[in-house]
């Protein structure tokens, strides 16, 4: 997708502006090079294109891939870039990418998600530079389980501190509208106890993102998901600018 491509449909859609975070990831199983992006390049794109479009606010991100033998390059790479939005995400677990496959051949699905969430947990213990936890339940979009849904009750041992820290630290979650779409094995499901239990422990806002890739599905589903969140006690939606959080009411 081109980010004038993106523009445009923004404009379309009449919304006020987008954030581009593309994927930067280290130590990828296979190709290395699918998961990185020419930062400097993507950002004077980012420039010229707001010279065009002045009117939008048009933001520059990267969805950094979290992994716990990542985190020295992490914390490198963050050192010598700058963005508006990061967006700390775990795509790969335990050297192995799940969306081939093998990664759950070897585990039930409880054992699988908790993997999965543990690890998430113990980058965020080490890693703090980024603004919002990207897709915790990642892990269950490719997952040939029946069961597509990382549940506050049956995971709430390692959600809740992962929630915790998000408050303590002034973080929040996003609701990825990807993940909760037709996948491989079924449909993912986001249980609403979460929510309620990141807003009953202070959370003030959660980021929605529809990690397009393409251009006619930027914003999808963002009116349920905007509803889902004030039935869950949110007034407020979040983005990032210069990694200083913005809050924008809640349609009513």
């Amino acid at each position: 997708m081109s980010m004038e491509k993106a523009a445009e449909t923004i404009l379309e859609k009449k919304f006020s502006g987008i954030g581009f975070t593309d994927h930067f990831d280290f130590d990828a199983p296979h190709n290395s090079s699918a998961f990185t992006f020419d930062v400097e390049a993507q950002q004077q794109e980012i420039d010229e294109l707001r010279k065009k479009h002045p009117n939008l606010l048009l933001l520059k991100g990267v969805e950094i891939g979290i992994q716990p033998i990542s985190l020295d390059n992490i914390k490198e790479f963050m050192s010598r870039h700058t963005f508006d939005i990061v967006i700390a995400s775990m795509h790969f677990i335990r050297d192995i990418d799940p969306y081939y496959g093998p990664f759950y051949e070897a585990y039930e699905y409880k054992k699988a998600y908790s993997m999965y969430l543990e690890d998430i947990y113990y980058c965020m213990e080490r890693f703090k530079d980024y603004d919002i936890l990207g897709h915790y339940d990642y892990i269950a979009r490719y997952a040939p389980y029946d069961i597509h849904e990382i549940s506050l009750k049956t995971f709430g041992d390692i959600l809740d501190p992962i929630l915790h820290l998000l408050v303590q630290e002034g973080k929040t979650l996003e609701i990825n509208t990807k993940t909760y779409q037709q996948q491989r094995f079924g449909i993912p499901t986001l249980d609403i106890n979460v929510l309620k239990r990141f807003r009953e422990l202070g959370g003030e806002a959660v980021a929605l993102g529809s990690d397009a890739h393409r251009a006619e599905r930027i914003g999808e589903h963002f009116a349920y998901y905007t509803d889902m969140l004030k039935s869950c006690g949110f007034r407020y939606g979040i983005y990032h600018v210069e990694r200083k959080p913005h809050y924008y009411k809640l349609n009513s």
